[in-house]
């Protein structure tokens, strides 16, 4: 690099900067989740660091799933069908606990039942991914996921028994409690889910 100074010219020499280093850095540094320290051991299961001038790089490959068709995973295509209903359900609640219209009853019996059903479908094709993957089954994020989704569907089984062949007043408060936890649960499950697929590659086919 050239420099004026004072009407005389020098050639300032800068260190170079190391180009693959750099690029490495930047391609394999990955920001890891708070959630996932929460139970995912330093070392152990598929995570496999190497070090990189001081950085500590994650190697990410992908998990192809078990559960699908021509490459194409069919939990998560499954997975917003009882979520869209349970969801369903809590707003069909407050609907009723507002106005005690019994229209709101039994859409919220009918879409809690839905979302049983299809939330055991659910449940097997990703049951089928934990149990046949190691590399699922290492990650302690894949079991809170997979258990509070069977306790949310748990509490969908226990709601539509509640409202069946009772008083829609029954609703409030009882099947608005269940309704609520179940949206609750699935809030969080459904952040885990994202993070095993997007973060760290679960059910894909490339990196």
């Amino acid at each position: 690099m050239d420099e004026y100074d004072g009407g005389l010219t020098r050639t300032v020499s800068t260190p170079a900067l190391d180009e693959r280093t750099f690029e490495e850095r930047q391609r394999l540094e990955e920001p890891y989740g708070d959630t996932e320290r929460l139970w995912e051991p330093e070392e152990g299961g598929d995570r496999r660091r190497e070090e990189l001038g001081g950085f500590q790089a994650l190697e990410k490959e992908p998990v192809p799933s078990l559960a699908q068709i021509a490459g194409h995973p069919l939990h998560p295509v499954v997975v917003p069908l009882p979520i869209g209903m349970f969801a369903g359900a809590f707003v069909a609640d407050l609907a009723y606990a507002r106005t005690h219209d019994r229209f709101w009853a039994r859409a919220a019996h009918a879409m809690a039942a839905a979302g049983v059903g299809t939330g055991l479908l659910a449940g097997a094709l990703g049951a089928t991914d934990l149990v046949g993957r190691d590399r699922i089954r290492s990650r302690g994020s894949a079991w809170v996921h997979g258990l509070g989704n069977l306790a949310a569907v748990g509490l969908g089984a226990g709601s539509v028994l509640l409202r069946r062949d009772k008083h829609p007043d029954v609703i409030v408060p009882r099947g608005l409690a269940a309704s609520s936890a179940i949206v609750a649960i699935l809030v969080v499950t459904g952040w885990l889910g994202g993070e095993l697929v997007f973060r760290h590659g679960i059910g894909l086919t490339e990196p």
